[in-house]
């Protein structure tokens, strides 16, 4: 899916994608936590595998040191799911480290679920970067 500015953003905020989520999706800094796990979502929504690896802390255990085989594994995922909606509940941050508590509505091979996750985010030179979740019920 191609990057649509005056669009509704993919994050379903309501905000058009070039208040929201655009300008991070195309390199600025994420003001905040959730504006960068908005923009991950909607990365993930588009299809922008490479946002979703730049954004991952290098210590996450997301993260893969062979990043074609990463960005593989990311497309295959986007590629065959849905991404139906978007909660977030909580946020906060208190640099360098920031919380996003949310719910993601998902279409996975055609069966719907939910994600909760608690997601922890670390700034290092000015970009938020996210670490890792713990996935709630």
């Amino acid at each position: 899916m191609k990057l649509r500015l005056n669009a509704p953003c993919p994050c379903h905020s309501g905000k058009k994608t070039k208040s929201c989520c655009g300008p991070v999706l195309r390199g600025q800094p994420a003001p905040t936590p959730e504006a960068l796990m908005r923009s991950r979502y909607a990365a993930y929504a588009l299809g922008a595998v490479g946002h979703i690896v730049r954004t991952t802390h290098p210590n996450s255990p997301h993260f893969r040191s062979n990043e074609a085989e990463w960005h593989e594994e990311l497309e295959a995922f986007c590629r065959s799911t849905r991404f139906d909606s978007l909660t977030v509940h909580s946020s906060h941050s208190d640099p360098p480290r920031g919380e996003v508590h949310f719910t993601a509505g998902l279409t996975h091979h055609g069966e719907p679920s939910a994600m909760v996750e608690r997601s922890a985010f670390e700034r290092i030179n000015g970009r938020w970067l996210y670490h890792s979740g713990l996935p709630l019920s």
